[in-house]
């Protein structure tokens, strides 16, 4: 799946709108991607390749949907006409006691442990 320079200035837009709604900064959001702040910037100016992974995480942390305005993923929804599998990684501030799957909700359960 390549994603093309219209995905990256649409992508571009909504983290600003994004942002600004959620009072983030570059160097939060690099930070729960797990990547740096430099490492960021090169994606987003277009010097690092967009992967379909960064945009999933990038738009999971920026509560959107990006199969409803990337173009790309978009016209992948309507011509494939099968599931979409998308990965979500979340990390807790514990130790992971129980996890149970209920229709489409997970339910992570954990001990708090203050750092």
């Amino acid at each position: 799946m390549e994603l093309t320079h219209e995905d990256l200035c649409i992508l571009q837009n909504v983290w600003m709108s994004q942002k600004a709604k959620m009072q983030l900064t570059q160097m939060e959001i690099s930070r729960c991607l797990g990547l740096t702040q430099l490492e960021f910037s090169k994606i987003m100016k277009g010097k690092s390749e967009l992967t379909l992974q960064f945009v999933q995480d990038f738009c999971h942390q920026l509560h959107v949907d990006p199969y409803t305005f990337l173009p790309s993923l978009i016209s992948l929804r309507k011509e494939n006409n099968r599931p979409i599998i998308i990965t979500t990684k979340v990390e807790v501030a514990g130790e992971i006691q129980n996890v149970q799957v209920e229709n489409n909700q997970v339910l992570i359960q954990y001990q708090y442990i203050d750092k």
